[in-house]
Formats: structure tokens, sequence, C-alpha cells
């Protein structure tokens, strides 16, 4: 398997597109299931991953329909039972041959959970995420229609985060901190912050050589209805829009945390 971001054809079918990498980690620890001996187990993220996105049938490998949401190129993961966080699972991606849909995030998201939860009980304390905004279509109506699911969340379970944004050109925090509340529908509070220690991400990210150029970063206090992958993946949605609204264009990093380096 390749280091994480390394260059890799992208495995989508169909005819040549420009590649538009979208690159996902999720970092925690991992408590690996009582039958499960990492010694003598055959599989890994790599595999895990190529069946689950089969099983739902967001990518294809050459043996099925065409992808309906990534071309994939590589997935990888750190599973040492030391009790540190790691970066527990990644996947990189092509979304370029995909229209018509939002930069699959939770989807991602899904398969690389459901991943680590068969082998395994995860706490989980950050993701990371590498997207394509020039690919991203206008999310507005989509997540203010989604928002009504994170009011049920148990009031008392509101948690700070910390979210960074690294892009290739400036970007105003203010500005983009207004748009992500707006982008929110008032579920969520952002503000521009110095930057915060970020336990909950083990480095190196995955992402390589596509990470670089991303010069441009800063970093916001927010406060979400719960800490969770689903909570994770709709803050890293939230920005991805508002960074889009305000004209970033180009790769975004953008990465989410609990305020205190903690996870569950």
């Amino acid at each position: 398997m390749a280091e994480p971001g390394a260059p890799r054809p992208a495995r989508y079918p169909g005819p040549a597109v420009r590649a538009a990498v979208m690159i996902m980690g999720v970092h925690g620890v991992l408590r690996l299931k009582p039958w499960i001996d990492p010694g003598t187990l055959e599989e890994d993220v790599f595999s895990l991953v190529v069946k689950r996105s089969t099983a739902y049938d967001w990518s294809s490998f050459g043996h099925g329909p065409t992808a309906t949401r990534w071309g994939h190129n590589d997935a990888g993961g750190d599973w040492h039972q030391d009790g540190r966080v790691r970066e527990l699972a990644w996947l990189q991606a092509d979304v370029s041959g995909v229209q018509g849909h939002r930069l699959p995030v939770l989807p991602m998201a899904t398969v690389l959970s459901d991943t680590l939860t068969r082998v395994g009980d995860v706490t989980l304390t950050g993701l990371h995420t590498l997207l394509p905004l020039d690919e991203a279509p206008d999310a507005r109506h989509d997540l203010a229609s989604i928002e009504p699911w994170y009011a049920l969340a148990d009031p008392a379970a509101a948690t700070p985060l910390t979210v960074s944004a690294r892009t290739t050109s400036p970007i105003h925090p203010h500005i983009l901190a207004i748009a992500a509340e707006d982008r929110a529908s008032g579920r969520m509070t952002a503000e521009p912050s110095p930057p915060a220690p970020t336990g909950g991400l083990a480095r190196p990210l995955a992402g390589g050589v596509h990470l670089a150029g991303l010069t441009h970063e800063h970093h916001f206090r927010c406060h979400a209805a719960e800490w969770s992958l689903d909570t994770a993946t709709w803050t890293t949605e939230v920005f991805a829009e508002a960074l889009r609204a305000t004209g970033t264009t180009g790769p975004a990093l953008l990465t989410v945390s609990p305020a205190h380096g903690t996870g569950g």
C-alpha cells in the first residue's frame, strides 16, 4: 500500500477526466475486538473500505456498475494498540467523474466508520478532510433541510469544537465565521480564534503532496449540538459551503476536533 497521499491512478470507470482529489482521515483510539488478532487478520483498512464502498454502491472496482459517488484511489490506517491517538482510517478518492451530487463527506465518513466499528470500538478524537472546492455545488438548501436532525440532540451534549481551515488563497476569518453560522441555520456558533492544541489529530495527516500550497490557515471556536462523527462531517460540510459561498476555490483542508482534544 502506498504512503498516504502518494499519487495513484484514479479507479473511476469512464472517459479520462481531470482528477479532483478528496481525502478524509478519521482520528482516535481503536480497541480491537477480543476475537480480532492483528497478527493473523487477513483484512485491512484498504480491503474493508473496498468491500463497504461496494456494498453501499458508492464506488466500483471494475466488477459491477459504474461508481455513483467517487473513484477509489487508496486507503489505509494505523491500528496500533497502544492507547494513543492514531489516524485510524483514511480514504483518498477522485470525485471529478461524478456530477449532480454534493461532495461525499458523510458517505466517505460512513465507510470509514463502518470499517473501524466492524473490528473494534472507537473513541473518536478528530476528522480531517481535503476537499476540492471547485467540484462543490451550492449546498445551502440541502444544509438547511438537514439542520432539524441536529435539533434532536441532547442539549446537555452541546460541545465546543476546534475547526481549522487551510486554503491556497487568503480568507477573511470573520466573514467565513458569519457564513458558517448562516449555513448552520443557527445550530452552531463560530468565531475566529487563535491556534489551539489539536491533540485529537494524529500527525502527519494523510494527504501528502496534495496538502502542499495550503499556506493560509485560520482557526475557529465553534459550539455544536454534540460530538460525534455525524456532527464532525456536518461541520465540515458547513465550513466547506461557507468557503465556497465566500469565493474560495481550489483545495481546502478542514479539520474538526473537540476543543479540549478529547473524544467520545
